[in-house]
């Protein structure tokens, strides 16, 4: 079965090798388009042998890795997610539902599935058949038509790994390397699927770039003294920008325009002004984005528009350089209000050790600060720890600035207070990172809601038959595939358990794993090199064991500092198993509490996905008139990334769409309305300090009741950055 790629002289040459992208495979009338970096495969069947040739790129409307074209009078896709019709374009023409016939012109038809690939065809009768499920569709030309078939990966994993000897002036041109994942510079970027996932860096003897990576052509240049510190706290700014990172006196941004914007010198005060500069330009970027490839419609431009000195749709064909001049003009505290409550922010050593966490940084738009000895006296002293602003802020969907008009504001990124890797043990809310966390996180294929392996250690027999009760009681806990809790374990058991890479969760209480810690709190398991998924360890402040568990390829730690009831533990799965993140998921379980929780692994980490969709927490407060004011707040995490859009579904149809990571009110309804919300199952219901899970039981007389407790210790957005007087 020959297997083509295309390469940079647009020549079809057979390769056996993973070098591109996407290639394309022809057995006899079938072809498969091959998305090589995420290992999927999605077919076309022809009514004849297709004879490929090389298809531009540019001719799609959306961007596409490879293309290639042959003559054909039908195709029969029979596997994809959803198929949307548009004229060549982009602009939408219809979704199948069912049978469609189209009138003669020109389309380009868009199949999402396990990859995304476009088919363009030009002056042309179309009709598609099919029974509107995702089943086999037939799609039918009036004649036989030269076809073009584009893909792009997803893109979710590193393409290629690119080796940097221990010289920050090395690393600046590995940095400039980070933003070829990058499909275009357009604001459509701001889109997660356009961004894809850095190439990974690792440390060695010398500089080695894989010929598939080039520095992308943005007209911007990102300046820097060559110093870790530096090149640290500018690399996400420049992976976003696709910049070219280079040496000089001074911080500062370059532009082909001739501009130069100057850094300041001091190191909290260039963090301070890149970041306010990265999710300034960040959040313009997705106001340029409102009529491109998926127009929207969004509570922030409402918002913003009025008060910006441009019209954001006019600067989405300017060049790179010439939107930020526009950008710049803009007062960093018009859009503040306005941003999503960021998922992670890094703090890294200046060490060359932390130059392998950049990429993985990058990928989630992580803001870098930078802290710590570069030889710090503990020899497992990590290299860099995380905070999450989105996990630190009030949670519930009502903030003390949201109107009815718009989102509400998000919680400050609390650097004033920013941790040191130092600190021993981390601060509460604080997590250990790591290249093999998120290494892990790759290796492990992310369950499906409802299929997820859970278990619980229990050294007391009474709690674990508690724990078990409030897993199945009421209702059985959403989620879970399997759920195992042990009681009394052996020590063979905790060792088996500890080290099971089939299991999704495991929750242990501290008194179990007592006679197996040692004394850095790491633990003996017999010299297993595998782990769960996720660990949760109760009665800890010390991240050793959570440490350990990822070094033996688990993905993600919880630490917990006291005994959680079981009511709480029950939320706190439901939440997790749901794709919850861990840090989102903690704080929501476990607020108002005495717990506090420590993390290894992205705070923003989830271990489940929801069929695509983000954590939704609709809050609902009681109004006289026996109606509930309902506001909604989304949460962003490792499978949902920040710069996509959501929009109420159900009884809010109507609304508008708002960024992912933000908080906004969806309105008013009724008891009836509030159950409609429950019944779709993603969302969490708030009420007052209650959390209800789509599993948990719900009626009319218990929401007016849960409604009308008001909380009386609401907490502002400033002590939200609080820790806990006994950390």
């Amino acid at each position: 079965m020959p297997s083509y790629v295309l390469v940079k002289d647009n020549e079809l040459v057979k390769d056996g090798s993973p070098d591109g992208r996407i290639a394309f495979d022809v057995d006899g009338t079938t072809l498969t388009v091959r998305d090589v970096i995420e290992g999927e495969e999605m077919e076309f069947r022809v009514d004849r042998e297709p004879d490929l040739s090389s298809a531009l790129p540019e001719l799609f409307p959306s961007p596409v890795d490879d293309a290639v074209s042959f003559e054909t009078v039908s195709l029969v896709i029979p596997d994809y997610a959803s198929i949307v019709f548009r004229d060549v374009n982009g602009d939408h023409v219809a979704r199948h539902s069912d049978s469609i016939e189209l009138e003669r012109g020109s389309y380009c038809i868009e199949v999402n599935g396990v990859t995304k690939t476009l088919i363009r065809v030009t002056d042309v009768e179309i009709a598609a058949t099919g029974d509107g499920d995702p089943g086999p569709i037939t799609i039918s030309f009036d004649r036989p038509r030269t076809v073009s078939v584009g893909a792009r990966s997803f893109h979710t994993r590193p393409e290629a790994t690119i080796t940097v000897p221990d010289d920050p002036v090395a690393l600046t041109e590995v940095v400039s390397l980070l933003g070829s994942s990058i499909k275009e510079f357009s604001p459509e970027r701001s889109w997660p699927t356009l961004r894809g996932y850095p190439p990974r860096i690792e440390r060695g003897d010398s500089l080695d770039v894989p010929s598939p990576l080039s520095v992308p052509d943005t007209g911007v240049e990102v300046v820097v003294r060559p110093t870790y510190a530096d090149v640290y706290r500018l690399s996400t700014l420049s992976y976003y920008l696709g910049a070219r990172m280079v040496t000089g006196d001074a911080p500062a941004i370059r532009l082909d325009t001739g501009y130069e914007e100057r850094l300041p010198i001091e190191g909290e005060a260039l963090e301070e002004r890149v970041t306010e500069l990265f999710r300034t330009w960040f959040f313009l970027d997705t106001l340029a984005r409102t009529e491109g490839y998926v127009p929207s419609d969004r509570y922030e431009y409402d918002a913003v528009g009025p008060d910006l000195p441009f019209y954001p749709p006019n600067l989405a064909d300017q060049s790179m350089s010439e939107r930020l001049m526009e950008y710049l003009e803009v007062d960093p505290e018009t859009v503040e209000p306005h941003l999503p409550a960021w998922p992670t922010e890094a703090v890294l050593r200046p060490v060359s050790a932390s130059a392998e966490l950049l990429p993985h940084l990058a990928h989630v738009l992580a803001p870098v600060r930078v802290r710590g000895d570069a030889d710090p006296s503990a020899s497992d002293a990590p290299v860099g720890i995380a905070t999450s602003p989105q996990a630190a802020a009030d949670l519930s969907a009502f903030g003390p600035s949201n109107t009815s008009s718009g989102p509400g504001k998000t919680a400050p990124s609390c650097s004033s207070q920013v941790p040191s890797p130092d600190a021993d043990p981390i601060p509460a809310g604080a997590s250990v990172i790591s290249p093999d966390a998120y290494e892990n996180r790759l290796r492990r294929q992310i369950p499906e809601r409802g299929t997820l392996s859970v278990a619980f250690l229990f050294e007391d027999e009474k709690r674990a038959r508690s724990v078990r009760g409030s897993m199945v009681e009421p209702a059985e806990l959403d989620g879970i595939g399997s759920l195992d809790v042990i009681g009394s374990p052996s020590r063979d058991a905790v060792v088996e358990t500890l080290s099971d890479p089939d299991l999704d969760i495991v929750f242990c209480e501290a008194s179990v794993t007592a006679g197996i810690t040692e004394a850095d709190g790491s633990l003996r398991l017999n010299g297993r090199d595998e782990a769960p998924k996720l660990n949760v360890f109760e009665g800890t402040r010390n991240a050793a064991a959570g440490v350990d568990a990822v070094e033996r390829g688990g993905a993600g730690a919880i630490h917990l500092s006291d005994s959680v009831s079981p009511d709480r533990l029950r939320t706190m799965i439901g939440l997790l198993t749901g794709g919850s993140p861990i840090g989102v998921a903690t704080q929501l379980s476990l607020r108002d509490g005495p717990v506090t929780a420590r993390y290894v692994g992205d705070p923003s980490t989830a271990v489940a996905v929801d069929r695509g969709l983000p954590t939704q927490l609709y809050s609902c407060h009681s109004q006289a008139d026996d109606t509930y004011r309902v506001g909604c707040r989304s949460f962003l995490s490792t499978e949902g990334l920040i710069g996509g859009e959501y929009r109420f579904t159900g009884v809010f149809i109507d609304r508008k769409s708002f960024l992912i990571g933000t908080s906004v009110e969806a309105g008013t309804t009724d008891a009836s309305g509030v159950l409609d919300i429950h019944s779709e199952k993603s969302p969490v219901l708030e009420f007052s300090d209650e959390l209800v899970l789509w599993s948990d039981d719900l009626s009319p007389d218990e929401i007016t009741a849960m409604a009308r407790s008001r909380r009386s210790d609401v907490r502002s957005t400033e002590s939200a950055c609080e820790t806990s007087p006994e950390d």
